[in-house]
């Protein structure tokens, strides 16, 4: 399965410099259960790296999407596995923050337009709207897939355009 890359539409943070020092750098690897009561602690270890770490000021909206990408995971990629696992990666370059889910199942996740009165079904456009980029990659494995997010870690840089 080759990679594609989805790219958010252009946002600009308007008045945020690139001041203050740049963010440590870390590589994080964990497998969890999949059930989304694992997700809550995994999302709040998230955002106390990332604030650890000096980025604080993209920890809540880089967590919340890596939330929407483990759920996803777990509902639709692991619904078929009777004790299913995830893998969970986020790494810090200095310069952009990554995180992928690595699931069994080889379906790859949509975006897709819920309307007003569907309770579920907005996960995958929260990613596409917060995240610079995301996609899907084969997984490392053989089996399954990654599904993989991307943002800048600086607040001057604004989102890329599509």
């Amino acid at each position: 399965m080759a990679e594609i890359p989805h790219r958010s539409p252009a946002e600009t943070s308007a008045g945020l410099g690139a001041e203050g020092p740049a963010p440590c750098l870390f590589t994080f690897v964990t497998s969890l259960v999949a059930d989304c009561e694992a997700i809550g602690a995994l999302r709040h270890g998230l955002v106390e790296m990332l604030r650890q770490s000096g980025l604080g000021h993209l920890a809540d909206e880089f967590a919340l999407v890596a939330q929407e990408l483990m759920a996803n995971a777990v509902v639709h990629g692991c619904r078929h596995e009777r004790d299913g696992r995830l893998t969970v990666a986020a790494n810090c370059d200095g310069q952009r923050i990554r995180f992928k889910v690595e699931d069994p199942s080889g379906e790859r996740p949509r975006v897709y337009a819920a309307t007003e009165d569907e309770m579920s079904g907005r996960g995958m456009l929260l990613v596409q709207t917060i995240a610079d980029r995301w996609g899907v990659e084969a997984s490392s494995t053989g089996a399954g897939k990654s599904v993989w997010m991307e943002m800048s870690c600086t607040p001057a840089s604004g989102r890329e355009a599509a």
